[in-house]
């Protein structure tokens, strides 16, 4: 990034002043930076535009507007950048109910013509209503979208009754008191989160927490990965979609094994398709996607779903359910573990010291009774490629979970009894270092994270080893390093 910057702002502009057409002062907005996919991107835009200011590359004055994400917060609080900048907090603005009033009539226009319903527009919604609804805003868009959301999904004939569910639990919220800006929205998401059947409550939860890394606007996961590892079923992952529609994105896959290199035979595993398969990254992609993909829709319900004292029962982050996270990560490594057989009898050509040398290396077959790898699955995809590729991505990815360097490990171990640690003693870990070299093959896999710092794998014969990228070894706190690695050094 720094490059282009260089290239794309900075060379471009010098190139005008060598030709006397000297670029006035100009100001530049950067609006909703925490929503810059991925939080190393957010970082490194703040200290590329302030270094630019100090060294005077560009005639530019930024504004940067955002949430206050702790990575923002504590970049700009570095003394090199904090001494170019100047931070102004903005509070929420009721200002903006004249354009929340324009929103809703004219979406509400929108629900009642696509229903067949245009002659309803002069008495519904009722002005009353319309009020309601600006007032509970309380200047959030996020607000009265999610209300129209919830009001415009199948079944159509009931969107006057859906919206009147939403009204009661408006009034009902109205009655407690709150200082918290979010109050009101926060109420709208309870009420939503209320709307899930009991029985698949603790399904919806698992889904929505996995993984509990702050979302982008823009950041889309597999349905495939979350479902595959909560053991999450298609009946029951859209029962959860149909009562969280209001609050979550889902873009079904149509057929993304079509656009496959014609090569993949596609009644074969995943790992039995040829050392030519491995060059290809955009086929772990296309595969991953057989199931679709989701996004929140906005970080406020992230941030409610992580925080207790929001979201409350339906909180993602509170011990009780890490407990119940690493009960099923426990369960499920073993269900996928018990699906699998090694057999020995492989044997590879890999390169060492310049030269081609021969290696027995274990690999991972069908246990015996499994007839094909849509057995271990909860939601298989029908195609053995497919579904060969999804096991073992499960098995391998949850043993990265279940291992003490994954930053998710951390979190979810950080205040748990060490009765629960002792379990980690019952994994097959011969198993697991086997699907994580099956599932990267040999060679690098950059991107890896280790104790939180993104590091690079390489597999090799009988191992994973992970490296530190050179640029971020910095980062790493050695203190913290140890104290964490002695914590769980469990029996292997």
């Amino acid at each position: 990034m720094p490059f282009q910057f260089k290239s794309l702002i900075v060379e471009p502009l010098q190139e005008l002043g060598k030709q006397g057409k000297r670029i006035q002062p100009k100001a530049i907005f950067i609006d909703g930076l925490d929503e810059c996919a991925g939080e190393d991107a957010q970082a490194e835009i703040i200290k590329i535009i302030a270094s630019s200011v100090r060294e005077g590359s560009t005639p530019f004055h930024w504004a940067i507007f955002s949430r206050a994400e702790p990575r923002i917060v504590f970049t700009f609080n570095q003394d090199t950048i904090a001494s170019v900048t100047h931070l102004i907090e903005l509070s929420i603005s009721r200002e903006v109910d004249g354009e929340i009033e324009m929103y809703l009539r004219g979406e509400f226009k929108n629900i009642l013509e696509q229903r067949g319903f245009p002659h309803l527009q002069s008495s519904w919604p009722t002005d009353n209503i319309i009020e309601t609804l600006v007032d509970a805003a309380d200047g959030l868009f996020a607000h009265p979208a999610a209300v129209l959301r919830h009001v415009a999904y199948p079944p159509y004939s009931q969107f006057r009754e859906r919206l009147q569910s939403v009204l009661d639990s408006l009034s009902g919220a109205r009655k407690q008191k709150s200082t918290s800006p979010f109050s009101q929205l926060d109420s709208l998401y309870v009420y939503i989160m209320n709307q899930i059947p009991e029985h698949i409550l603790l399904s919806a939860q698992f889904f929505l927490s996995y993984p509990l890394r702050r979302p982008s606007v823009d950041t889309r996961w597999y349905v495939s990965a979350r479902c595959c590892m909560f053991r999450i079923s298609e009946c029951t992952f859209r029962d959860i979609y149909h009562h969280l529609h209001a609050v979550i994105s889902y873009e079904p896959s149509f057929d993304p094994l079509s656009s496959l290199d014609p090569r993949i035979d596609l009644t074969r595993p995943y790992s039995d398709q040829g050392q030519w398969f491995y060059t290809d990254k955009s086929i772990i992609k296309h595969t991953a996607d057989v199931h679709g993909t989701f996004r929140f829709y906005h970080k406020s319900f992230y941030d409610f779903l992580c925080d207790p004292t929001r979201s409350g029962a339906f909180c993602v982050t509170t011990p009780a359910i890490y407990r119940k996270i690493i009960d099923h990560f426990i369960q499920n490594h073993h269900h996928y573990a018990s699906s699998y057989a090694i057999d020995s009898s492989s044997m590879y050509f890999l390169p060492l010291y310049s030269s081609l040398n021969l290696f027995v290396i274990p690999d991972l077959v069908p246990g015996p009774g499994i007839m094909n790898s849509s057995t271990a699955l909860s939601w298989p995809h029908g195609i053995e490629f497919a579904d060969s590729y999804l096991s073992l991505a499960t098995f391998a990815i949850l043993s990265l979970r279940l291992s003490c360097d994954d930053p998710y490990f951390c979190q979810l171990f950080r205040d748990v009894p060490f009765a629960i640690l002792q379990r980690l003693a019952d994994i097959d870990y011969r198993k697991s270092l086997i699907a994580m070299r099956m599932w990267w093959d040999f060679g690098k896999k950059s991107g890896v994270l280790v104790f939180d710092i993104f590091a690079t794998a390489q597999t090799l014969s009988h191992t994973v080893v992970e490296c530190f990228c050179t640029e971020r070894f910095h980062e790493l706190v050695p203190a913290a390093f140890l104290s964490v690695g002695f914590k769980y050094d469990y029996p292997k």
